[in-house]
């Protein structure tokens, strides 16, 4: 038996390189097409080299990758040679590992393939065409510009990658969106948005008034490592199912996501659009278990809710399934998720932006494991670009959330919050954020507090005590002090006696929620706006 496993690499950094949302579009159109869909290119190569399903056996094909399964060394040769050749042309500048194995056993090919693909990923292919000291380049990427390509003035020479996303943007075929799209919505490629800085009259994202901040969500799965250890063991005690199981597995992930995705859109994003405007999100990856989506900053938290609950959900179906259809004892009951969100302007650069998102889920699954290694709870961390933009996490958490004082460190973030029953619960911090942003809350205080545990710890807490007190004096305002309490005692377990509102010591560090509050406040004013707006329009 033989083996070939190929993986596209960076994909990431490919579909954000320009940094515009319409390249963006394209570049996902391009990447779903290769294996997905209609027409897919994977198919045009089988079908040139007039193979069959029988010649070349997939147990994978999705999200980039694809694992296969032949019987003659020199068939998988020669479709390793048209494809890797035609995934340049159709992709051009993205990079890709790849192995062969073989062995006695569908598993046993598998592994020395996956071994050898391994080794492949640490050699670096050139990327063409070369570019010589006096090449022209493109002003985004800076890569050598395609003299063959069409660009407009204000692009300038553009690359042959950006070329190729553009063409693939324009043919609009929108397969990549269906999955995104409710059975019974009937929306097409024009309802979603290709264009983030409001330069052409249709495909205008839908900002709220002046407002231009985006979140920029990414996710990955939980649980899954445990889910292959099963589905492994079960190929392994009848070899000829190993290619019918892990195909199976693959549509079960692949089910679960979509159908997360279709109830995020009808929940969240069809009830918040206003006449024949785009919808309120731009989808970028929904591959697997990993999904980015680029989604206006005031429906970003709602639709992480929806997505995490109907993952959940739809994951308990399919493993039942799963189990019950293939005869695999042990699988876990349901599959979670890890997200990272970062809030940013539309016009800050992306490519960074996602380098961070996927820190941020990398934490995210991080701190759930660690609570519980078998059954992870759906997490989700967060940060809200407000200055100059860093992709490095803990970076940002040393220079711009943390105070050193007196031998301790103080942290404006709890970091991670869960979904569900974990502390600190997602729901408390929304709730403390909507509790700081009532009218009838003097805020400014608290604003000021972030300030001045950086100057002056003393003075940070006389501010504090007299902030408290002056909400204590005001009956009208005791019971929003008398929830703020509340909330922050069941986020850090912060006792309203305590001097500052951080958490108690751990080895030196005390965190406290009020960081991550109020920087959704001006999420929330983008949200009460866009309440009146309908008000208005009814």
């Amino acid at each position: 038996m033989h083996a070939l496993v190929f993986e596209l690499n960076s994909i990431q950094s490919y579909l954000f390189a320009s940094g515009r949302l319409r390249d963006v579009a394209g570049a996902s159109e391009l990447l779903d097409q290769m294996t997905e869909g209609d027409g897919n290119l994977l198919n045009s190569v089988i079908d040139a080299l007039g193979m069959n399903g029988n010649t070349i056996r997939f147990s994978r094909r999705a999200g980039g990758a694809i694992y296969a399964f032949c019987d003659n060394r020199d068939d998988l040769e020669r479709f390793l040679r048209l494809w890797t050749l035609s995934v340049q042309q159709w992709a051009p500048g993205i990079d890709f590992s790849l192995g062969v194995g073989e062995g006695d056993s569908y598993a046993k090919a598998f592994d020395d393939a996956r071994k050898a693909m391994n080794a492949d990923a640490n050699r670096k292919r050139p990327r063409l065409p070369l570019a010589s000291p006096l090449a022209t380049r493109s002003r985004r990427t800076g890569q050598a510009a395609d003299g063959n390509a069409k660009w407009k003035e204000k692009d300038g020479p553009i690359d042959a990658a950006t070329a190729r996303k553009k063409q693939m943007a324009d043919l609009a075929k929108a397969g990549f969106l269906k999955r995104y799209a409710p059975q019974d919505a009937n929306l097409g490629w024009r309802d979603w948005p290709t264009d983030l800085e409001g330069e052409s009259k249709t495909g205008a994202f839908p900002f709220v008034g002046d407002d231009r901040t985006v979140a920029l969500i990414h996710a990955d799965g939980n649980g899954l490592g445990e889910l292959l250890k099963r589905i492994r063991k079960a190929a392994k005690e009848d070899d000829d199912q190993f290619v019918k199981l892990f195909r199976a597995f693959s549509a079960a992930v692949a089910a679960t996501t979509q159908s997360a995705a279709r109830e995020a859109t009808e929940k969240v994003l069809l009830p918040a659009r206003q006449g024949d405007e785009c919808l309120a999100a731009r989808p970028i990856v929904l591959g697997g278990d990993d999904i980015t989506v680029i989604v206006r900053a005031d429906l970003a938290m709602d639709y992480c809710k929806v997505f995490a609950e109907a993952f959940e959900s739809a994951s308990q179906d399919e493993l039942k399934k799963l189990g019950q259809e293939h005869d695999i004892e042990g699988l876990p009951n349901r599959l979670t998720l890890g997200f990272g969100l970062v809030f940013l302007r539309a016009s800050q650069p992306f490519h960074m932006a996602i380098h961070l998102a996927e820190a941020l889920t990398g934490e995210a699954k991080k701190a759930a494991k660690g609570l519980n290694q078998n059954d992870p709870e759906s997490s989700i961390a967060f940060h809200r670009i407000t200055g100059s933009l860093v992709d490095d996490y803990d970076q940002i958490v040393q220079r711009a959330l943390s105070h050193d004082v007196g031998g301790e460190t103080f942290i404006d973030t709890l970091g991670v919050y869960y979904f569900k029953e974990q502390q600190p619960r997602l729901d408390d911090r929304l709730n403390l954020a909507k509790t700081l942003g009532a009218d009838d809350m003097a805020r400014g205080p608290t604003r000021q507090l972030m300030t001045l545990m950086g100057h002056n710890k003393a003075q940070a807490e006389r501010r504090y005590r007299r902030w408290r007190q002056l909400m204590a004096d005001d009956s009208d305002k005791t019971a929003r002090l008398k929830k703020y309490d509340e909330l922050m005692s069941a986020l850090a377990g912060i006792s309203k006696d305590a001097p500052l509102p951080y958490g108690d010591n751990d080895n030196g560090i005390r965190r406290g929620p009020l960081g991550d509050a109020l920087a959704l406040l001006s999420l929330t004013r983008i949200r009460s706006t866009t309440h009146t707006q309908k008000e208005k329009a009814a």
